[in-house]
């Protein structure tokens, strides 16, 4: 599958249909026409060349006539050269100009016997020399008298004459000249001119040429044209062989028609006659005949195309409804996985994923309504696609989350450059309809490798590295590494084990150990914190922050505290059996617990099926649930308070909580971090303040616990300055239930 499937899927079948029906309908329709034109010009010529060769038969006689006056012509041109040599008189040039007007000559000039006029009519060419290679030359050095040429060009003036020479006995000659204009005139006005006019009077001729073997025109319809020649290479060749020619051509912005029909007289040509004929009525035919062809062709085309637009339409509308998103119009999921599969199959360069999800997007929606999440969602696509390679694509991958596949990269930093200016196009709030919001984006970033084998593989990658973004950095993007299919799977395992044992399918995995309590005044063991233990098969020992994590995120934290609790009761029962009175235990309690709304009656009920005293049960909780619901929280522990069970606040002095605000919580109990207590050997005396957590927490009426006492030092100080429980590894260490209650009974 190429990148394009789904437009090329459009192509496949309904474009490519398409420019086939049109080619095959326009091959048809074009052979169609050109054939019935092609019977309009050949009627056409055939009656334009019959009705020429008519006329070439009338104008063969015509051709006779002309010989015969011709020949009178040479001998007129030799009786009058004849008699201009007899003229004494000559030898100027007003008296050449005399004897021309006399003899009805054009040109007349006297030769010196070197080739020189010395005398011309009208002086025009006095001082003229023939050289070697000219007409008169030949004629000067050969041993003829007389010579009457046919028509030809003058070497000087271009104009066409008939020229006739004599010699005189000291090699001295004359040449005189009738202008061919002038032959053709008489000649028109003797032989065919009627014939010529005739077929020129025809409503559809425009002109009527003859045109003799050297190319010039002798007779025309229209005067202006007699005299030119024919200098068309084509034409001329045509005439030459004696052929029937016709062409098309343009004259004076006319389209005409002309035919060129030979006139020959006993096997020899003696001429050209041409017709010029309008073409308008076979214009007009040729274009209804295109018309037509046309007309039909569209409507076929129209026809055919309707109905393939619309099933093009239709097919178009189903695969943007299979393989796009309606709101964004972005690719979706499906298209996704096909572009996916496609890129694994073609690795000719380095490619990756990038996984955006939009962290807060559900809280818009909830706050605002989904229509103005829509509305946001439009712009986030925009945005991404605004600052994105036109060799990438972007795809909606599902409510809040996008898939970016990056091709051609160069490495690792290029692409962490890409994630920081997407992110960057989320620091500004994205304006909707309502209300300017910001939304909080995190990026996952997979590079596809060998190993990625479906695209399957490939999500759920992308998938676990947004799972191991710390939420506590400022820069939200987070790479896979193949260990983080471990950390999963490790994860999986815990998730099965914390499960089986809520549903009490097992009951060795999770153990309680206890951590006594020393109470310094009574110097006597006053309590254990009963500290959860995790054992899983394959795994070993999980620690508590490790399946307490996993606990909240799979919202199992909420029943796995109630198996605690209750093991705990069991314990606080057992101690009461075996006649340890007045002891009490502490157990962690989550925020998620405190939330919920059934949890006091749920401990209510776990206690009576203990039937141990309330008294002897103690909630710690951190200060990290007091972050987003104060208000909520601490009137739950008020609520607890007043039931019996004592609160404590763990970790005192490392998050929330202060001096300061100490005073407004339901608690009982301070225990402070062992951070603080570390600092007691650390730091000097009047650094530490330790005493003066311990001086405030006394003057709230408030229980103070020091927790991670390990030297004996650490608890000088804190007897010192009137701490009341010592809690660490200088006491005990946790113990199982078996060592516990033998400690006591040492103590």
């Amino acid at each position: 599958m190429k990148k394009a499937k789904f437009k090329s899927l459009d192509m496949r079948y309904f474009f490519i249909p398409f420019i086939a029906l049109f080619i095959l309908f326009f091959g048809l329709t074009y052979m169609t026409i050109k054939k019935q034109i092609n019977e309009h010009y050949t009627k056409f010529e055939k009656e334009a060349i019959s009705i020429a060769e008519g006329y070439s038969f009338a104008l063969l006689y015509s051709h006779d006539a002309q010989e015969i006056i011709m020949k009178q012509l040479e001998e007129k041109l030799t009786i009058a050269i004849q008699g201009v040599l007899l003229i004494e008189d000559k030898n100027d040039n007003l008296a050449l100009s005399r004897i021309a007007d006399r003899f009805q000559i054009d040109e007349i000039h006297l030769y010196n016997k070197e080739g020189e006029i010395i005398y011309s009519k009208g002086n025009k060419y006095v001082g003229w020399k023939v050289y070697k290679g000219h007409p008169i030359y030949d004629f000067m050095i050969s041993n003829d008298e007389l010579l009457v040429e046919d028509i030809r060009k003058d070497s000087e003036s271009d104009n066409y004459y008939k020229y006739a020479y004599i010699k005189n006995h000291d090699g001295s000659f004359i040449q005189i000249g009738i202008l061919a204009d002038n032959i053709s005139k008489f000649l028109t006005r003797f032989e065919f001119r009627d014939l010529v006019n005739h077929l020129f009077s025809r409503s559809d001729v425009i002109n009527v040429l003859f045109i003799n073997n050297d190319f010039v025109i002798t007779a025309s319809g229209l005067p202006q044209y007699e005299g030119e020649v024919i200098d068309t290479k084509e034409v001329r060749e045509q005439i030459s062989k004696g052929n029937v020619y016709t062409i098309r051509t343009e004259i004076e912005n006319q389209s005409v028609f002309q035919v060129y029909v030979p006139i020959f007289h006993d096997e020899e040509i003696h001429g050209t006659l041409s017709v010029v004929w309008l073409t308008n009525t076979l214009d007009s035919e040729v274009r209804a005949t295109l018309y037509e062809g046309i007309i039909q062709f569209i409507i076929v085309i129209v026809v055919v195309g309707v109905i393939l637009y619309y099933a093009y339409r239709k097919d178009k509308a189903n695969i943007r409804i299979a393989y796009y998103d309606k709101l964004t119009g972005l690719p979706n999921n499906e298209y996704l996985e096909a572009y996916l599969g496609n890129e694994i199959k073609n690795r000719s360069h380095p490619k990756a994923i990038f996984l955006l999800n939009c962290m807060n997007f559900k809280m818009l929606n909830m706050t605002y309504g989904f229509s103005y999440g829509d509305e946001i969602l439009i712009q986030i696509a925009n945005k991404v696609m605004a600052i994105i390679d036109s060799k990438d694509r972007l795809f909606r991958f599902g409510a809040d989350r996008f898939v970016l596949v990056v091709e051609d990269y160069q490495g690792k930093d290029e692409l962490r450059d890409l994630g920081k200016r997407i992110i960057s196009q989320f620091k500004d709030p994205f304006s909707g309809s309502i209300e300017h919001q910001y939304v909080n984006v995190e990026i996952s970033v997979v590079e596809i490798k060998k190993s990625h084998t479906t695209v399957d593989k490939i999500l759920q990658d992308a998938t676990l590295a947004l799972g191991h973004i710390d939420k506590n950095l400022s820069e939200h993007i987070c790479f896979y590494e193949d260990i983080m299919e471990g950390t999963v799977i490790r994860q999986d395992k815990i998730e099965k084990a914390l499960r089986a044992i809520i549903k009490n399918d097992d009951r060795d995995s999770l153990y309680i150990h206890f951590q006594p309590k020393w109470d310094i005044k009574n110097k006597r063991i006053m309590g254990f914190e009963a500290l959860a233990r995790l054992h899983v098969e394959g795994l070993g020992n999980v620690s508590p922050i490790e399946f307490i994590d996993i606990a909240e995120k799979r919202l199992l934290i909420y029943d796995l505290g109630n198996q605690i609790l209750e093991r705990a009761c069991e314990f606080i029962k057992r101690l009461n059996g075996l006649g340890f009175s007045g002891i009490n235990i502490s157990v962690n309690v989550s925020g998620i617990q405190l939330l919920r709304d059934e949890f006091l009656e749920d401990v209510t009920k776990i206690i009576d099926f203990s039937g141990i005293d309330k008294r002897s049960l103690e909630f710690e909780i951190t200060e990290s649930v007091l972050f987003e619901n104060f208000d909520l929280i601490n009137e739950k522990l008020n609520k607890i308070k007043n039931s019996g069970i004592s609160i404590s606040l763990d970790d005192f002095g490392t998050g929330f909580s202060s001096l300061g605000r100490l005073h407004q919580l339901n608690i009982d109990i301070v225990k402070i971090d062992r951070y603080f207590i570390n600092q007691i050997t650390q730091e000097r005396g009047e650094d530490l303040i330790v005493a003066d957590i311990i001086s405030m927490s006394h003057k709230f009426g408030l229980t103070v616990v020091a927790e991670g006492v390990e030297t004996e030092e650490q608890k000088k100080y804190l007897e010192y300055h009137d701490c009341d429980i010592l809690q660490g590894y200088l006491i005990s260490k946790p113990l199982n239930e078996g060592d516990a209650i033998s400690f006591l009974s040492q103590i």
